[in-house]
């Protein structure tokens, strides 16, 4: 079985890779278009998967609660990819456009975590977080 460690590892790259692949857009592009574009892209591919490596074959996602909570994430990841499309063709910088990005990622996903979960976190991830998040606000502060 593939440990979630792996994915943890890939998912950044995917994502700094798209970002990076954002910058090449042209700024008169529409960030609304682009991730229309791209999340048919991405819905083709999920689909795919889903068909190559889903023992289930069904297309059925079972109670409405689900296809509600589906809808909810669905637009939560165009509002997100909205955001990221529309920061590049604004002129963010990359370099610190993620770093700003991965630090809120850290705080929001702890807090949510936290809050909604009722997850623990262990004194060595509080002390790495909290550096992880000192390291990143240094760098963002003394940016030239």
């Amino acid at each position: 079985m593939i440990d979630w460690k792996i994915f943890a590892v890939l998912t950044p790259l995917f994502f700094a890779s798209f970002q990076s692949l954002s910058k090449l857009l042209p700024k008169t592009t529409s960030p609304l278009l682009v991730g229309a574009y791209t999340s048919l892209a991405a819905f083709c591919t999920l689909l795919i998967l889903h068909i190559l490596l889903s023992e289930n074959k069904s297309f059925s996602l079972g109670s409405t609660k689900s296809i509600l909570i589906v809808v909810v994430i669905g637009i939560l990841i165009g509002l997100g990819n909205f955001g990221i499309f529309k920061a590049f063709s604004l002129g963010a910088p990359q370099s610190i456009f993620t770093l700003i990005t991965y630090v809120l990622l850290i705080v929001f996903g702890i807090l949510f975590g936290t809050l909604f979960w009722h997850e623990k976190m262990s004194l060595p991830q509080i002390f790495g977080a909290l550096i992880s998040i000192a390291g990143i606000l240094i760098i963002i502060y003394y940016r030239k």
